[in-house]
């Protein structure tokens, strides 16, 4: 009896370490699943006729590697001038997390 409740108290610490390994800091947070788009902010531009995506990726919540800046978004699209910026998050079970900046712009 006394190792099923070990096993238990085991088996529940291991959960809870490994759900929480890797997150998305903001927005809602899905403990399974999470994958959503939300906006930051708006610029000057008349249109978004370019997108520029830029991307950290973390595994496991021990490895966190990438560049999200919107400096590098704009550049990776060749956009000089704003239209939005809108950040999208992706998580699947923590072990994998994605958080990517999204700039349209000309």
């Amino acid at each position: 009896m006394l190792k099923k409740v070990f096993l238990i108290i085991i088996l529940s610490v291991m959960v809870s370490v490994v759900s929480s390994c890797g997150f998305v800091a903001d927005g809602p947070f899905g403990w399974i699943y999470t994958d959503y788009k939300s906006p930051v902010g708006m610029g000057t531009a008349k249109s978004g006729s370019k997108e520029g995506r830029t991307c950290i990726h973390s595994f496991l919540g021990a490895i966190s590697v990438g560049d999200a800046s919107i400096e590098s978004a704009m550049k990776a699209a060749g956009i000089q001038e704003i239209y939005t910026i809108n950040k999208e998050n992706l998580s699947i079970f923590g072990t994998y997390t994605r958080q990517c900046t999204l700039v349209a712009g000309q």
